[in-house]
């Protein structure tokens, strides 16, 4: 399964013009709830150094999470709301504050800045918004009022649901033949070196391995037809701060690093860190057609296996059926094998993502 998976990564990349050295496939590749707290969802992780990213396998890091634990390892900089709104009317506001009772929630401080700004300082009002919003984004429960940290709170991204449907409804699709005896299946010019941690079989479960390998060994074949693709770039929103990550990144001791912080600098950005890694962008699609064959003679037996497990997603996507997404499976009379793997119109799926470490995520060379 590991050389026939490798094949697949090679022809997505060629079929969709994709770049080797940031591709990464996504599982299972299944249509996205029509929210945009699923899309943020979507963004918010850490991948693993891994061509394939099987989502489903534990949870997933989240990008928030792992911002919130380096920024509270940081000395709270002096003066920040000075800085992002200059020593005057930080001042004026911190006067203000000192005239409410009772002291306003974290949670009240953006609309009430905002409010104040409108009134005093309106050349300032979008800048203090987001440093306050970030504040209350990023607290710890109990946490010093100092410095951005985080909560429970649902991290936001640039750009909703309605945006990628748009997107995608003004771009191009794509199609292409997967054959399995032409495809090449060296990854090791690709940006893990072919190191690939999650491939599976022809269903997502570790049962039926003689299967699974009998499926790999034979002559797989698809025809693949995307009604669009597209790029949704990631964007954190109001919560993040990359100069907070740029200083953390580069500075591997303290100052602005806690002396007692735990975890440490090399907890998150050492080799084998927890935050080596993030999205840059995500490969969506649309209208999604496969059809798979394979030349392998499956008995009544397998073939009874395979139904059973097709309603829960088989290879390349392992796409669970839904109301959005279906998938068939039928045998011919010399026992051979197709399958046809659907998504509707208007029900964007994630494929994949574009990967960068950290250091180019922050700007900076590898």
């Amino acid at each position: 399964m590991r050389t026939l998976q490798n094949r697949w990564y090679n022809f997505l990349v060629d079929t969709l013009s994709l770049d080797r050295s940031l591709f990464q496939i996504w599982l299972p590749a299944a249509p996205i709830a029509a929210t945009d707290a699923s899309l943020w969802n979507c963004q918010n992780v850490i991948p693993p150094a891994s061509l394939t990213f099987n989502r489903a396998n534990g949870e997933a890091i989240r990008l928030s999470d792992q911002y919130v634990a380096v920024a509270s390892q940081m000395e709270a900089p002096r003066g920040a709301l000075a800085q992002a709104i200059g020593e005057p009317n930080a001042k004026a506001w911190s006067a203000f504050l000192a005239t409410q009772g009772p002291i306003p929630a974290d949670s009240d401080l953006p609309l009430l800045f905002q409010n104040w700004a409108a009134r005093h300082a309106t050349g300032v009002m979008s800048e203090g918004v987001a440093f306050l919003s970030r504040v209350v984004l990023a607290r710890p429960a109990g946490g010093s009022p100092s410095f951005p940290l985080a909560d429970a709170k649902l991290p936001e991204f640039g750009g909703g649901y309605a945006d990628l449907l748009n997107l995608l409804g003004a771009s191009s699709g794509a199609s292409g033949d997967f054959d399995s005896r032409t495809v090449s299946a060296d990854v090791s010019q690709t940006w893990t070196g072919g190191a690939d941690s999650a491939v599976a079989g022809l269903w997502a479960d570790n049962d039926g391995a003689p299967l699974h390998r009998k499926f790999a060994a034979s002559t797989v074949t698809a025809r693949v037809e995307v009604g669009a693709r597209a790029q949704w770039v990631v964007i954190p929103a109001a919560w993040y701060d990359s100069s907070v990550l740029a200083t953390a990144f580069s500075s591997a001791a303290s100052p602005p690093w806690r002396s007692d912080a735990t975890p440490s600098w090399n907890d998150f950005f050492a080799p084998g860190g927890s935050m080596r890694r993030a999205p840059a962008s995500l490969l969506v699609v649309d209208a999604l057609n496969i059809t798979v064959t394979s030349d392998a003679d499956f008995d009544r037996t397998e073939q009874q296996l395979i139904l059973q497990h097709a309603p829960a997603g088989l290879w390349p996507l392992y796409a669970p059926i839904t109301d959005a997404a279906d998938t068939v499976v039928s045998f011919g009379r010399t026992d051979k094998m197709s399958i046809g793997i659907t998504t509707r119109s208007g029900c964007p799926v994630m494929l994949g993502a574009n990967v960068l470490g950290i250091a180019r995520y922050l700007g900076r060379a590898d």
